[in-house]
């Protein structure tokens, strides 16, 4: 965790110097291990900032409710690859945002930390350079934090935000290299035969209850309506019903492509724990292996699926 006083006076100061109408941060939630997005648009309210390795989502999802307005807004590596795409897609001005950067050690998986130690509260644990420590009924227990780092984390490439109006020191947390896990279990899924990859999408998405929290989290499903609440056409219904399943996931998938950071947040947000980083891991190697393109590293790329070319290869054309 780093220093709550230090993040408020900095925050604070920027907030005054820059005149801001608000910062968009992290504050302790209700929730144990999941601290809740907020925005400070009080000087006196800066004291309820956090950062820790259960800041996961991604705030760029809030910025479309500010527009217009001058934002700061606390980001990550991932979370500042979404406001480039955002700003690529014109949903938001770059000159109105303040840009306050946190090179990112990598987030924890809250659900592995609860499973194998149900009933953990926020203030029972302490990150330190590598070592996370829960204090656990007198009894102190030292685990080691990549071992609990989400696994879209484990494979991020980006982990320090570039071209920020404010880089943050670095948390005093250990940042291991990307250790390529998300590519080799693609890789590995991509291998599959096509009844086994079938197979593992369909046990997968057995799980989902159409509750749409991976949609609500995602900074690009900004539509004001979504085509799963279109009524004319009506495309699907709202019964978690296996076709309904599919073609939700399907679409949305589609609509990522050239577009998903993969922050991780869908997955984390998911209440059955569906291994939705596989689905856009997916997308997001296919589009860097054809196209050689990683979505929000240069906003002056064009994203390669809505842009077109007269130079475009046609070999598909009969």
């Amino acid at each position: 965790m780093t220093d709550k006083v230090s993040l408020a006076r900095t925050l604070q100061e920027v907030f005054q110097r820059e005149g801001l109408d608000g910062v968009i941060g992290y504050a302790a939630g209700t929730t144990p291990l999941r601290p809740r997005p907020t925005v400070v648009t009080k000087p006196e309210a800066f004291d309820s900032l956090v950062f820790d390795g259960f800041c996961v989502q991604n705030l760029a999802n809030y910025l479309h409710r500010h527009r217009g307005k001058r934002m700061g807004i606390l980001v990550k590596g991932c979370d500042r690859r979404a406001v480039r795409v955002l700003v690529q897609e014109k949903q938001i001005a770059r000159e109105d945002l303040y840009l306050i950067g946190i090179p990112c050690p990598g987030m924890l998986n809250r659900s592995q930390l609860l499973e194998e130690y149900p009933g953990l509260q926020g203030d029972q644990v302490a990150e330190e350079g590598d070592t996370l420590y829960l204090e656990l009924s007198g009894n102190r227990v030292t685990l080691s934090r990549v071992d609990y780092l989400l696994p879209t984390c484990r494979a991020c490439r980006h982990r320090v935000p570039d071209d920020v109006d404010l880089l943050l020191d670095p948390l005093p947390f250990t940042s291991p290299e990307a250790d390529g896990s998300l590519a080799d279990e693609v890789k590995s899924i991509a291998e599959m035969e096509g009844e086994e990859r079938a197979g593992l999408f369909r046990e997968e998405l057995s799980r989902c209850i159409l509750c749409y929290a991976c949609r609500n989290v995602c900074p690009f499903c900004y539509c004001e309506t979504c085509f799963t609440d279109s009524l004319q056409p009506a495309w699907m219904t709202p019964a978690p019903e296996p076709d309904n399943i599919f073609f939700y996931h399907v679409n949305r998938m589609m609509h990522m492509a050239g577009r998903c950071v993969t922050c991780g947040s869908c997955e984390w947000a998911c209440p059955e724990h569906i291994q939705l980083r596989l689905l856009y891991g997916k997308l997001v190697a296919d589009v860097e292996e054809l196209f050689a393109y990683e979505p929000g590293l240069d906003e002056t790329t064009p994203q390669p699926l809505s842009h077109f070319s007269e130079h475009d290869p046609d070999e598909h054309i009969g």
